[in-house]
């Protein structure tokens, strides 16, 4: 071999190893809910350019494996209607410790329960689809427990959120009416176990 094919493919390993796919990315996940910072149950996770999903393990950890140095942006994308995006260059090695915070948008929270109870006009949170659904007996039920349901459809807030809501009204049912309520209500009560 002459010198010049040695430069060549000493200039050609290098670029070649600049571009090669051996990084990573990892941290923690936490979203605020209201108030409650928590580890979001199966949260979607985007990278831009490579369009990759991250898994998260019950911890809130994340990884993004197999990338090549460059600027990247992580979507967190369930909680939020314009999610916001977490930048970061990857140059010479992989980055650990890239811990993320997301504040969901809450439109209901237990604050807002607490208000809705204060107020008399507690609700019990239904996910559905695109029609709703109403169970038969289910205006008894509201009559009764003076409760409303209350179905977002297809386009509900966060699980989290709604939780977060019927809990506090699960607790006032049960301090109010004891346990009877748990037998009467709906079983697609966000949150019932």
């Amino acid at each position: 071999m002459n010198k010049l094919t040695i430069i060549l493919l000493l200039i050609f390993s290098t670029v070649q190893g600049q571009t090669e796919k051996n990084f990573s990315i990892s941290g923690n996940l936490k979203v605020l809910f209201g108030f409650d910072l928590l580890v979001p149950n199966n949260p979607l996770m985007t990278l831009d350019k490579s369009y990759e999903t991250a898994s998260i393990d019950s911890l809130g950890n994340y990884t993004f494996s197999n990338l090549a140095s460059g600027i990247y942006n992580i979507q967190v994308l369930d909680y939020n209607v314009k999610p916001e995006k977490f930048k970061f260059e990857l140059k010479s090695e992989s980055i650990k410790g890239f811990d993320i915070i997301v504040i969901a948008d809450c439109p209901v929270t237990k604050e807002i329960a607490l208000s809705d109870i204060k107020k008399g006009k507690p609700r019990l949170l239904l996910a559905g689809g695109i029609a709703p659904v109403i169970e038969i007996g289910q205006e008894k039920f509201e009559k009764e427990y003076d409760i409303e349901y209350y179905e977002y459809g297809c386009t509900s807030p966060p699980t989290e959120c709604m939780n977060q809501y019927n809990k506090v009204i699960f607790e006032y049912l049960t301090k109010k009416y004891g346990r009877k309520w748990k037998r009467k209500v709906r079983k697609d009560v966000i949150g019932l176990k």
